[in-house]
């Protein structure tokens, strides 16, 4: 008689853009032994366009729908860790979905060292202004209390990703053996 598989919950990584989600989500998936998805990912394959020529060609509403589409999608999943676009968390029914199976990390950094990381890139639809800084800073005061949300907040900056993938190891680990643990922000 074969035993029934245990369900492993997901560990969902969500944060602004440029905090580590995919570096970490990758990273930590091959050391868990679990597998990877980026709901950014689900989207393009979905639609057959890139992120940036869907906000272009139909706007940020057409694409946070995708998102929310994508987002069940990846929620239906067992034993992942899924990586979520920045706004994930703008949507309040996008959260309950991937706290339904999974136990969610909020990726922080400072403004400055998310600027630093991905200011210059051309492929960030909603850093395409003259002062990159200054958007990132009210887009971050504006979802902060939408990333507080989460169960679990890691600080990234000066950190390394081994450092990070430690901890939400360790996180995860106790969370799942016992769910009324918690640990202050970290």
């Amino acid at each position: 008689m074969k035993r029934p598989v245990k369900r492993r919950p997901n560990i969902v990584l969500v944060g602004f853009m440029g905090t580590g989600k995919t570096s970490v989500g990758r990273r930590l998936a091959s050391q868990l032994r679990m597998r990877y998805v980026d709901t950014d990912d689900i989207i393009e394959r979905d639609s057959e366009r890139r992120i940036s020529d869907i906000f272009a060609e139909d706007g940020e509403p057409a694409f946070r729908e995708l998102e929310s589409e994508a987002v069940r999608k990846a929620s239906k999943l067992n034993n992942h860790v899924i990586s979520t676009g920045g706004g994930v968390v703008l949507k309040e029914a996008n959260m309950i979905e991937l706290k339904r199976n999974g136990v969610v990390f909020c990726l922080t950094a400072t403004a400055e060292e998310i600027y630093r990381r991905v200011g210059h890139q051309t492929h960030r639809p909603l850093l395409q202004t003259s002062d990159a800084l200054s958007k990132i800073q009210s887009m971050l005061a504006e979802r902060r209390p939408y990333y507080a949300e989460a169960d679990y907040m890691i600080r990234t900056t000066g950190r390394s990703f081994g450092e990070i993938i430690t901890h939400i190891k360790r996180v995860f680990t106790k969370s799942t053996r016992n769910p009324k643990w918690r640990e202050p922000y970290a």
